[in-house]
C-alpha cells in the first residue's frame, strides 16, 4: 500500500508546483485595438466626469500616464510614430513632412494588417485639408496624413466607423479623432464626455471579446505636469483595475504593437509595454507535498 501511495505521490508531485492560469504577463495578441483621442484636459479634469468614471470603474487605468510634450500636434505624431520627428508646433502641414520614417500605417500595411482612422467632420476619404467644417476638424490631429508611406484612402470620415461596426469588417486598428468640440479642444469636459457616453459603449462591444478600447489624451492643459488619464476598456482587461506604472505615449505605442504582432520602432523599441492591465484567470492555491501526503495517505 505504501509503495502504491509513493507511486502516485509521485506522480502528483509536478503538479504541487503548478496552478491556474495566472494574469497574463504580456500583451495578447488581439483582434481589434481601437485608439480614441481627446484633448487637452489633465487626469484630474476627465476622471470625475459621470460617463469616464464609470468606464473607470469597469475598465482598467492609468494613474500616472503622461503625454510627450506640448502643443498637440507632436503629441499625435508621437502616438502614430514613435518620435515627434522634430515637429514643436501646430503648423499645417508639419514642418518636413511628407515623413517617410516607421508608424503604425505602414507597419501594419507591410504586414498585411488592415487600419483605418476615422475623424469627425473630415470632408472625404484621404482629404488633405488643413481644416474643414470651420475649425471642427483640424489636420494636427490626424497625424498620417503627414506621412507619405501609407494609404490615404484609409483616412476616413467618422461615419464610417458605424458603417464599418454594423457591416463587421472593422479593422484589427483603428483610431477614432473627435472634432474639436467634442474631443474638448474648444468644448467643456461634459461635452466630451457625453460624446464618449454615446460613442464609445458601440467601440467596445464592436472590439469583441479579443479586443480592447484605449482612450486617452493628447496631452493635459498645461498646469498638471502633463498628467492626463489612459483606460483601456474591453473584454480583455480587468475590471476596476488601477495601474500604478508611469507610462507616456510611447508605452502606448509599444503595447499596440505587440498586440498587433508589430515590430516595435522609434520610442516604442525602448519602452515598455503596458501588461498589468490584461485580464486573466486567479491563480489557483498550489497543492503542497504535505497536501498531498494527507490526501493520498
Amino acid at each position: 500500500m505504501r509503495s502504491r501511495t509513493v507511486a502516485l505521490l509521485a506522480t502528483l508531485l509536478p503538479l504541487a508546483t503548478l496552478s491556474a492560469p495566472a494574469a497574463r504577463a504580456a500583451v495578447p495578441s488581439l483582434d481589434h485595438v481601437i485608439v480614441v483621442i481627446m484633448e487637452n484636459h489633465s487626469y484630474d479634469q476627465v476622471r470625475s466626469q459621470p460617463y469616464t468614471a464609470g468606464l473607470i470603474a469597469g475598465s482598467s487605468a492609468c494613474a500616472s500616464s503622461f503625454a510627450i510634450t506640448h502643443p498637440s500636434q507632436p503629441n499625435y505624431i508621437a502616438m502614430w510614430a514613435g518620435s515627434t520627428l522634430g515637429t514643436t508646433n501646430d503648423v499645417c502641414p508639419a514642418p518636413g513632412s511628407p515623413f517617410t520614417a516607421e508608424n503604425l500605417g505602414h507597419a501594419c500595411e507591410a504586414k498585411g494588417i488592415t487600419w483605418r482612422a476615422y475623424s469627425e467632420n473630415l470632408p472625404s476619404a484621404g482629404s488633405p485639408a488643413c481644416t474643414a467644417s470651420g475649425t471642427l476638424y483640424t489636420r494636427k490631429h490626424d497625424p498620417w496624413t503627414q506621412f507619405s508611406n501609407l494609404t490615404h484612402l484609409n483616412e476616413r470620415p467618422y461615419g464610417d466607423l458605424a458603417a464599418d461596426l454594423a457591416a463587421h469588417t472593422l479593422p484589427r486598428l483603428a483610431f477614432v479623432v473627435p472634432n474639436n468640440c467634442n474631443n474638448t479642444h474648444d468644448c467643456t469636459v461634459a461635452t466630451g464626455d457625453a460624446w464618449l457616453a454615446a460613442n464609445l459603449p458601440a467601440m467596445i462591444s464592436g472590439a469583441g471579446s479579443n479586443g480592447v478600447v484605449i482612450l486617452t489624451w493628447d496631452e493635459d492643459n498645461n498646469l498638471a505636469g502633463n498628467h492626463i488619464l489612459t483606460v483601456f476598456a474591453g473584454a480583455t482587461v480587468k475590471t476596476g483595475f488601477t495601474s500604478p506604472g508611469t507610462v507616456n505615449h510611447y508605452n502606448v505605442l509599444r503595447t499596440i504593437c505587440d498586440a498587433l504582432g508589430l515590430t516595435p520602432f522609434a520610442g516604442a523599441a525602448t519602452a515598455a509595454p503596458i501588461i498589468d492591465v490584461w485580464g486573466g484567470t486567479t491563480a489557483a492555491k498550489a497543492l503542497s507535498w504535505g497536501t498531498l501526503k494527507l490526501h493520498y495517505r
